[in-house]
């Protein structure tokens, strides 16, 4: 078979180009530290560095999530620390004017007492997050928790009794709110109880030895032992809840450690390697080269 100078040419020229192209782009890869420039490189590692790169978005975002429901959960579990102090005050004054030895005068600066506790309540109940939303009206948070109807004279939850909840985890939902109706029931009885209580001290007609008075007084300060476990068993909840997102969040930090190694794993140049490479494409298309030269030098008259 008779190989012509076209045909030679054509080879030569291939495998110039072969290699120019091999050395270009491990030149390119040195240059970037990254071992895949498209996924033809290697498709099978191209498709895990995909699926990593998703399950990375989602930890962003569960991450994302897990931030704002703690702040919003701590913001819950301070205000209801701080009812349920106020409540213990309340206590406190219940039992103060429970006692026989008060005056209808005394009952008054009581009262007055417990009126500005009742608006500190209301206030803590209808706490809003930087968003605005009520953290205690369950799913209906652009509504005030507690409303207090003058028509009826009684407080009215304006919420309601379901959670909102936020994705922390791969399939794991948290839910980040409390409600009042779970703490004071649907009918909000030691707020409604209270509000009457009050009315019933601050009547100029009032009367310290009124039986009926007495059971009021006895009334609220069982209704209020009663909402304060509620209360408290909400707190505890939330810190559960709290304690819940730090092992989260410390399990999708330790998967996103594993993620970004194998991902180094898999689109990070091997220097070493790549430079060894190097040189054996250079010395591969130098040789080539040099080989071209001399066989476009001989003619049929140097073999003479």
């Amino acid at each position: 078979m008779r190989i012509t100078n076209a045909q030679i040419t054509a080879m030569m020229q291939g495998s110039m180009n072969a290699n120019s192209a091999q050395l270009g782009k491990l030149m390119q890869q040195m240059a970037t530290g990254q071992r895949l420039l498209q996924p033809s490189d290697d498709p099978v590692a191209s498709v895990r560095l995909l699926r990593i790169q998703r399950e990375e978005a989602s930890l962003a975002q569960y991450r994302s999530n897990i931030g704002t429901l703690s702040g919003s959960l701590a913001t819950q579990e301070t205000n209801l620390t701080a009812a349920s102090d106020t409540m213990l005050s309340l206590r406190d004054l219940l039992l103060w004017a429970a006692n026989d030895t008060n005056g209808d005068d005394d009952l008054r600066a009581i009262a007055g007492e417990m009126a500005n506790i009742e608006q500190t309540l209301v206030s803590f109940l209808n706490v809003r997050d930087e968003e605005g939303r009520f953290l205690f009206s369950g799913t209906l948070s652009n509504n005030p928790a507690v409303t207090f109807d003058p028509l009826t004279g009684s407080y009215q939850a304006s919420g309601n009794d379901k959670h909102r909840q936020a994705a922390v985890a791969n399939g794991v939902l948290i839910d980040e709110n409390v409600t009042v109706m779970e703490i004071f029931g649907t009918d909000l009885d030691f707020l409604n109880r209270l509000h009457e209580l009050v009315g019933m001290l601050q009547d100029p007609l009032l009367d310290a030895s009124d039986p009926l008075l007495k059971q009021q007084l006895t009334d609220t300060l069982n209704e209020l032992d009663r909402t304060h476990v509620n209360l408290l068993g909400q707190v505890s909840e939330l810190g559960g809840r709290q304690n819940t997102l730090t092992l989260l969040d410390d399990s999708n930090t330790e998967v996103s450690l594993v993620n970004q190694k194998i991902e180094g794993e898999l689109s990070q140049l091997d220097y070493a390697g790549a430079s060894i490479d190097l040189n054996q494409y250079m010395l591969a298309l130098q040789a080539t080269q040099q080989t071209y030269l001399k066989l476009n030098q001989l003619t049929l008259f140097s073999l003479l």
